[in-house]
């Protein structure tokens, strides 16, 4: 499966409507809501301050599309999405910051109506996709509420919904839900049984707790401990900057205030099957033997694809991992994503050598990742900024999953511009493990990541079939600089 740009998603022209949430009063007149905000939103509302008051606004949303069979009908529709705002307290709260401090509004289940607002009927697919694209990117501020949106394109037989929010309200395993929660509220609508799905608690209490145990931690703490080793170190191998092997060796990096900024360029998409079902078992079973999991013979297979090209000795990345510790928040649409560093010694033969240490190391790092990147680099007194990040997802067991092909499912996010960002995303669906990327679009960057991403899916194919691959190390440095 995909998650990919709108501009990527074949949609269709018919008719568009907003379905705007709606409350009887500004937000500013909401009940006072004294539970404390998260780090992540903390540090995400800062920068979108920013930028506004720079006059260049940078949209963050994620979002699901999926393509629903039949007529839509508007009142049941309606009525889902209402349920679904009850049912995630986070969609109905708003968080300002009130004399330099965060502060949070919040109304109670039922408080929300959702108004339907006739956007229009595009003649062509490109008019549908600049109309829907600017409405998500228009709609979706974390500086105002609502900071989510549904907007559909109905046809005679069935209709496309997209549904994107503030990054500030969702991550990415939040987006895989949302299809299958709305398809089931929907139905429940329809036929008037009740939907089939499990408590969700919400999120804004998750905050608050996380926010008290990550405010009594201090720097000699453990986690601290682990990303100040990786701060203040570096690869030997010093390779062309803006390059994927450049990030690579310094995937996290100082912030120097007075430099000057680089020209933004756009980033460019790339999908690509690195596994199919069978070969996915395959290769879990490998793994198994090894007494490793799946993730990690995706991250040797990613470190050797890396570092093979320029004899790199190690392979330095930043890992997210997810927060949902306790079953109650399984479900529950919120930012549930730590930080952790990744440093693995990549001087190996074979790629089932890699297997073992790339499974060790991310066991080590794991407790980094429970103390907020934002906390870490408060205590640190530092300010770095992350440009390289390998994720991994296992989503095959989300509601609807089994429907996710046949109704053109895929999950979006939101333009952006960087000169020297590469983001990774492992997703792992009942068909198999999908590779997804963002990268600049520059002519080297395409050519690096799509070398990189070919030669993961024949490490990771060979050892599907062998339990190992043999590695390249040194072969085939790039030498366009």
């Amino acid at each position: 499966m995909e998650f990919i740009e709108l501009a990527d998603y074949p949609l269709h022209a018919g008719h568009v409507i907003e379905w705007l949430p709606t409350a009887q009063s500004h937000w500013a007149h909401w009940p006072r809501d004294t539970r404390s905000v998260s780090y992540n939103h903390e540090y995400h509302l800062r920068n979108a301050l920013e930028h506004s008051r720079i006059r260049n606004p940078q949209p963050s949303w994620l979002g699901h599309v999926v393509r629903i069979d039949g007529p839509l009908d508007p009142a049941a529709w309606r009525k889902a999405l209402e349920a679904w705002v009850d049912r995630h307290e986070v969609l109905r709260s708003h968080v300002t910051f009130e004399g330099g401090t965060p502060a949070r509004y919040t109304l109670p289940p039922g408080a929300v109506q959702v108004r339907p607002v006739d956007a229009g009927r595009p003649t062509s697919v490109m008019a549908s996709y600049r109309l829907v694209q600017r409405l998500l990117d228009e709609r979706t501020s974390p500086l105002d509420w609502p900071s989510h949106l549904c907007v559909t394109i109905a046809r005679t037989n069935s209709f496309t919904a997209v549904v994107a929010a503030d990054h500030s309200v969702m991550d990415g395993y939040s987006t895989t839900t949302i299809g299958g929660e709305l398809r089931a509220l929907y139905e429940a609508a329809r036929t008037g049984a009740p939907a089939e799905l499990s408590e969700t608690a919400s999120y804004v209490d998750f905050c608050r707790d996380e926010r008290a145990l990550a405010d009594a931690v201090t720097a000699e703490d453990p986690a601290v401990g682990i990303w100040r080793e990786f701060l203040a170190g570096s690869s030997d191998y010093d390779p062309a900057p803006g390059s994927l092997a450049g990030v690579a060796a310094q995937p996290v990096e100082l912030v120097d205030r007075g430099a000057p900024a680089d020209r933004p360029v756009l980033q460019r998409n790339l999908a690509v099957e690195v596994l199919d079902a069978a070969a996915t078992d395959r290769a879990s079973a490998a793994a198994r033997e090894q007494g490793q999991g799946l993730v990690a013979a995706l991250l040797a297979a990613f470190a050797a694809a890396q570092t093979e090209p320029t004899g790199a000795p190690d392979f330095r990345t930043v890992v997210p991992m997810h927060t949902r510790r306790e079953r109650r928040w399984a479900d529950s649409l919120g930012w549930y994503v730590g930080l952790a560093p990744y440093w693995i010694d990549c001087d190996a033969r074979g790629l089932a050598d890699l297997v073992g240490p790339a499974g060790t190391e991310l066991r080590r790092v794991g407790p980094a990742a429970s103390v907020p990147f934002a906390r870490v680099c408060e205590l640190l007194e530092v300010q770095p900024r992350i440009s390289f990040m390998v994720s991994y997802m296992d989503i095959r067991s989300i509601v609807g999953a089994d429907r996710w092909i046949e109704s053109d499912t895929r999950w979006l996010r939101s333009r952006c511009s960087s000169t020297d960002e590469y983001f990774f995303w492992f997703l792992r669906t009942q068909a198999g493990v999908t590779l997804n990327m963002r990268y600049p679009g520059t002519a080297r960057a395409t050519r690096d990541v799509h070398r990189h991403v070919l030669r993961v899916r024949e490490l990771l194919g060979a050892y599907a079939r062998h339990g190992d691959a043999h590695l390249r190390i040194g072969q085939g440095a790039p030498t366009w600089r």
